[in-house]
């Protein structure tokens, strides 16, 4: 990172009103990728997902600019977060001003610890032998890497790793943090989380390291990317006696934007595709599955379900005859079943034009797209422009928490969604064909 942006960034926490770990105000703010990496909503999410131990007297080696140090003073007893360059530590203070559990030091004091978190590039040798002798009895170390060969460091300073969790798409900001035996027992939704490679790692090492992560959870993912504060949530994958459940619940307690809100659920895990894959694989299931799915919206409004807005096809599973509603957290009190419906068809065709359905027309538009699929289960193609009008409303307020004052992120949001509707199913599969292809022509390059 260059001084420059290190002046930014200290500048804007500065200035800052809000510098919580889950502050709008800074998640927004971050220009390019450098400062966007400090400032995300997900910058803590690694250490989210652990079961830190109460009361904790926590030391932070590396603090950087104060993300996670952050966080730490929000959720443990004492702090004491080490920061060597003076740039970098003032940011931290200014980040963590209003903390009294919190102080910046230029080396580690020689206190005990009940826990050590540690940044890749402090990971040394010497500094890990130090931080042993601060453990204490039943304290836990927590080192946060892209690199495998930290762990050999580790062994030799004395601090065998005791749990090695997989942070995707990297620990600095990550999607989902899991252990890899969800690749082998739960492969499908392993995929779904992670959405690609793991390039992060967090090492747990000490006496205390299993209790860190308990062996009946397989995963924690969050969605943390797009959204306003309000709207954030985590998700647990964990062992039942049954099998397997995600448990979905809010990052932080809030009241409804405009009647739009999340709430927490639970669905058991089964390994069946969603009906998007189904309807790639199986064109020819599109009347039977969408009006099956439509029937699923009228069933479950009548069971007195709150988070109907979220049951869109990408959100069930075609678990043989059995349609299986999942992740439904998103909440619209100003929706019933036919807002549910048109929406469910308009991102369904989002989703197929994007794959570049084999059962659309070439020459035909998302727009025409969703205009058919509506008419198979009743609708007029002149819905689109209503259900259009609605997403763009709704997906103002859940990334920016707010129903007013947002003209600009709606103008936005409006843009893109009319782009897209505009677009046709040919353009994608040319798109996805021309990648392929250089993608291919790469990999004989390097053979």
């Amino acid at each position: 990172m260059s001084a420059a942006t290190a002046r930014l960034l200290t500048t804007l926490l500065s200035l800052t009103e809000d510098t919580g770990s889950l502050s709008d105000e800074l998640h927004f703010a971050g220009q390019g990728a450098a400062e966007r990496v400090q400032l995300d909503h997900g910058a803590a999410n690694v250490l989210r997902a652990l079961v830190l131990p109460k009361a904790a007297k926590v030391l932070e080696v590396g603090a950087g600019f104060g993300a996670l140090t952050r966080y730490l003073g929000e959720v443990s007893a004492t702090v004491h977060a080490v920061e060597a360059d003076p740039v970098r530590a003032a940011a931290v203070r200014f980040r963590t001003h209003e903390l009294g559990t919190v102080s910046v030091h230029d080396r580690p004091p020689s206190d005990g610890y009940d826990l050590v978190v540690v940044q890749q590039p402090y990971a040394t040798r010497g500094l890990l032998e130090s931080v042993r002798e601060r453990l204490s009895p039943m304290g836990a170390v927590v080192v946060l890497t892209s690199s495998r060969a930290v762990a050999g460091t580790l062994a030799t300073a004395g601090l065998e790793v005791q749990r090695e969790l997989l942070c995707s798409p990297g620990h600095e900001v990550a999607r989902a943090v899991r252990s890899e035996r969800i690749d082998t027992e739960l492969p499908r939704l392993s995929a779904a989380i992670t959405g690609g490679p793991a390039n992060g790692l967090a090492l747990l090492c000490g006496p205390g390291a299993a209790a860190l992560w308990p062996a009946f959870r397989l995963a924690t993912y969050f969605n943390t990317a797009e959204r306003a504060a309000f709207a954030c949530t985590r998700a647990d994958v964990v062992r039942t006696g049954e099998g397997a459940e995600v448990r979905r619940v809010p990052l932080v307690p809030s009241s409804p934007v405009a009647g739009i809100s999340v709430g927490p659920c639970t669905d058991k895990v089964y390994d069946a595709p969603t009906m998007v894959e189904v309807l790639l694989d199986e064109p020819e299931r599109v009347a039977e599955l969408l009006t099956g799915w439509r029937d699923l919206v009228r069933a479950e409004a009548a069971r007195g379900v709150e988070a109907l807005w979220d049951l869109v096809p990408h959100n069930v599973l075609v678990d043989g005859a059995v349609l299986r509603p999942i992740d439904l957290e998103w909440r619209h009190a100003g929706a019933g079943v036919p807002e549910v419906i048109e929406r469910g068809v308009l991102v369904l065709a989002d989703k197929l034009t994007d794959a570049g359905w084999s059962a659309a027309a070439d020459d035909g538009s998302m727009r025409d797209l969703a205009g058919w699929l509506g008419v198979l289960i009743g609708l007029h193609p002149s819905f689109v422009d209503g259900a259009l009008e609605r997403e763009v409303a709704f997906s103002t307020i859940g990334s920016c928490g707010a129903a007013h004052g947002t003209d600009e992120v709606r103008a936005a949001i409006a843009g893109i969604w009319r782009t897209r509707l505009a677009r046709t199913v040919h353009e994608y599969r040319s798109t996805k064909v021309g990648a392929a292809v250089a993608a291919n022509e790469d990999e004989v390059a390097k053979r």
